[in-house]
């Protein structure tokens, strides 16, 4: 940065990128058939991005980041002071610093009040996209530079506008060239360590891997060792540019099967062979980490990267895409079993039974994956929303936790993870937190002098308006400082459109986008609105005076315990029981028809992604006693589940329940999360009996999401206490995976008290 100063920023950004690559320490490890490194200090190490924030860093570097509950990173004392010796040039520079000082007043006072939270975006890269894997396979960074050099020929050199695609062009050749290299470094690396070499057949394979990164990403795969290749190269330098998450690599079993069909039938290539390379890239994405700071590790617990693969699903001409591939990456994922990739199925009504049953059997091995989607209803979300061509909708990705990414889509996850719950009990409370006392929202009426339930929803569409529209104010201004400040320009080569258009995705360069805000505690909100309409205003067992002073002592007064004990013994989300179902549809309509009347800063639509990852327990810490009879400061709901233990009546009824919302406008995805006991899904018998479960919600009822934690509560319990024994259990925390003993214990306790079914 030091020696551009006077450059464009796209252009320093490229080339920050290209002396990154050009100096960075490389390592090909022991026995690794697929090579390339994210950081030096490790397999599992973390680089640092001080451009989007350094505040953090200056306050936990020396304490925190080695002793705070969550995340911890061992720092050697040599990083601790190069790490110092740049917070005086970055002072003033960073994304956070331009977006807090650019923040109007009243939206800073409700983003600091934690009604809302972008969290890693005010501070941290975009990620969030599923990269053109098939386009790079095809053409190689070569390709693309040729590409590029033919539309640098044709810009006129007196437009403004062209004048900006040929910094964004230029930018573009700066970071190809980079990429090509830092390959070839890999090439050389290879090479010397197989003249070293001893044991003939890692000679081989190092010579191998030398042939392979003197090729690509340079040039187009030839086979299925470059192909895989490829697909690892182009994963670690979209993390090597950027510290966002949620880069996905999107469909492998359809982009590599060409590859993997064509060095099987011409007999260079065996089954365990491919196997083994997948296996080998399965782990690589575990090297991936990021440093985050303590906020963000409490809405991120585990070091998720959410680096999804997806498999199955249909072909762009609608036919069913299930392949060989398919099938060894399930393989992939029972060998490896670590927390990444975050590993999705898509379900539809001609999934082969087989294959289903295949997905099934690794579900039960009990690392929360793979989470299985319904194309029955994604399909038509993407559509609906974005109104992408029915081909482009069919061959959808998953990116991160649940975000559906059709081709040529980036989405702006996340817009904000957004207290609802919190919503409703001002909407109660007439703007007034119940924590504080401090005057958050607006002033909607004394609740008791509310004659009607209907003034409790017009109170609650009024709090939602309010609030909304703030928090589409601070991604207003976290998106200006990002396009200023961070061009994302390597990311951006390979997202379809940016070239045709030649703008940067902070720019809105991709074809299609989508800006989408994640309601947290929905089923706390909505069962804490069906208890109000049904004890105060329909059966009359409680007054708003009543209610209201339950709530402000966090039921500890006289009557607290028994007002308490009435609200939970109210319906409750999640139990086939449509006067609770009823109310959940009735709110979730209330949020979507709020957040669908604004556009983002590239005049794209928002759309809902119900999705809390572990900010249910940070936003529950900021979130007095609720309606539902939950307790203050205790974690609301999860994603689109129902309220931990509000679930009486067995896993079909809570598919049931959430089949009532209206998840075609969930564009961008939902998590439903389903907990079962180990034992019940032992045998054949009740596996196939899963797998029709999981069939008839996916494809009868039209769901769009469902993961299943298959662990009791014992060993979660014991893991706890004895975490040395526990290193390798891995738990579904929300849209990913996550190490369970790496989880700080709020968010353990928080999934150990979800409810777990012993029966289907």
């Amino acid at each position: 940065y030091k020696e551009t100063e006077n450059e464009p920023m796209i252009i320093r950004r490229a080339k920050a990128f290209e002396k990154v690559l050009k100096n960075m320490t490389i390592e090909i490890w022991d026995d690794e058939l697929i090579v390339g490194n994210h950081g030096g200090n490790g397999r599992r190490s973390a680089p640092v991005f001080p451009e989007w924030g350094t505040y953090w860093l200056e306050k936990e570097l020396d304490e925190i980041l080695e002793s705070r509950k969550q995340d911890r990173f061992i720092v050697p004392q040599k990083v601790k002071e190069d790490l110092k010796s740049i917070f005086p040039y970055w002072k003033g520079k960073t994304v956070y610093e331009r977006y807090r000082a650019m923040l109007p007043e009243e939206t800073k006072r409700i983003r600091d009040a934690y009604i809302f939270t972008r969290d890693l975006f005010e501070r941290g890269g975009y990620g969030h996209a599923a990269y053109d894997t098939p386009k790079v396979l095809k053409v190689g960074f070569k390709g693309i530079k040729e590409e590029v050099q033919e539309r640098l020929r044709k810009l006129e050199k007196t437009n403004a506008k062209d004048q900006e695609k040929r910094l964004f062009y230029e930018a573009v050749l700066i970071t190809s060239d980079a990429a090509i290299h830092f390959a070839h470094r890999f090439s050389e690396k290879a090479k010397f360590l197989a003249k070293k070499e001893t044991n003939e057949v890692r000679k081989r394979e190092l010579e191998k891997i030398a042939e392979v990164c003197a090729w690509v990403p340079e040039n187009p795969a030839r086979d299925f060792w470059e192909a895989v290749q490829v697909a690892w190269f182009l994963q670690l330098l979209v993390q090597i540019e950027s510290n966002g998450n949620s880069v996905s690599p999107g469909r492998l079993d359809q982009y590599l099967y060409p590859y993997f069909k064509k060095d099987l039938e011409e007999g260079r290539l065996t089954i365990e062979q491919a196997q083994e390379l997948l296996d080998c890239f399965w782990l690589k994405l575990n090297e991936i980490i990021k440093v985050w700071d303590k906020e963000a590790t409490r809405v991120h617990p585990g070091f998720p990267m959410t680096q999804d693969v997806t498999i199955g699903g249909q072909t762009p001409d609608g036919f069913d895409a299930t392949n060989e591939l398919s099938y060894l990456m399930l393989n992939a994922q029972e060998h490896i079993r670590l927390q990444n990739p975050q590993f999705t199925v898509r379900i539809h009504k001609n999934t082969p039974d087989d294959f289903l049953m295949r997905v099934a059997e690794v579900v039960r091995f009990g690392t929360g994956m793979p989470a299985m989607f319904g194309d029955e209803i994604c399909i038509p979300a993407i559509i609906r929303t974005t109104g992408v061509p029915l081909d482009r909708a069919r061959d959808y990705r998953i990116v991160g936790c649940a975000e559906l990414t059709p081709r040529g889509l980036q989405g702006r996850a996340n817009g904000a993870y957004f207290n609802v719950a919190r919503v409703v009990d001002l909407a109660l409370n007439d703007g007034v937190d119940r924590l504080t006392g401090e005057k958050i929202g607006l002033s909607t009426g004394d609740p008791t002098k509310f004659k009607t339930f209907n003034e409790v929803i017009d109170a609650v569409k009024k709090q939602m308006a309010y609030f909304i529209e703030h928090n589409v104010t601070n991604n207003l201004i976290v998106d200006m400082v990002q396009r200023e400040l961070t061009p994302h320009v390597f990311l951006s080569s390979i997202i379809e459109g940016c070239i045709e258009k030649g703008r940067d995705i902070t720019w809105g360069g991709s074809l299609y986008g989508v800006t989408p805000t994640q309601p947290v505690g929905m089923a706390t909100a909505a069962d804490s609105l069906t208890a109000v309409k049904k004890l105060v205003f329909d059966e009359k067992k409680l007054t708003m005076a009543e209610l209201k002073e339950a709530l402000d002592s966090n039921f500890e007064g006289v009557r607290g315990e028994e007002i308490r004990q009435m609200l939970l013994k109210a319906p409750k989300y999640g139990n086939d029981d449509d006067e609770a179902d009823f109310m959940v549809k009735k709110f979730t309509d209330i949020f979507f028809d709020e957040l669908e009347k604004h556009r983002d800063i590239d005049g794209r639509p928002y759309a809902t992604l119900i999705l809390t990852l572990g900010s249910t327990v940070p936003h529950g810490w900021r979130t007095g006693a609720t309606a539902d009879g939950r307790k203050a400061k205790t974690p609301v709901s999860d994603s689109m589940s129902p309220t931990n233990g509000a679930d009486k009546n067995g896993p079909t009824a809570v598919l049931k329940s959430a089949s009532k919302i209206d998840q075609i406008r969930t564009m961008q995805g939902n998590i439903l999360n389903l907990k079962f006991n180990r034992s019940i899904l032992e045998d054949e018998r009740a596996l196939r009996k899963f797998a029709l479960m999981i069939r008839t919600y996916l494809v009868d009822l039209k769901g769009l999401e469902v993961q299943v934690n298959v662990v009791d509560s014992k060993t979660l319990r014991d893991a706890q206490k004895h975490p040395e024994k526990y290193k390798d259990l891995i738990i579904r925390v929300a849209g990913y995976s996550a190490r369970f003993v790496e989880l700080a214990k709020e968010m353990q306790d928080d999934i150990i008290a979800r409810t777990e079914h012993e029966a289907l």
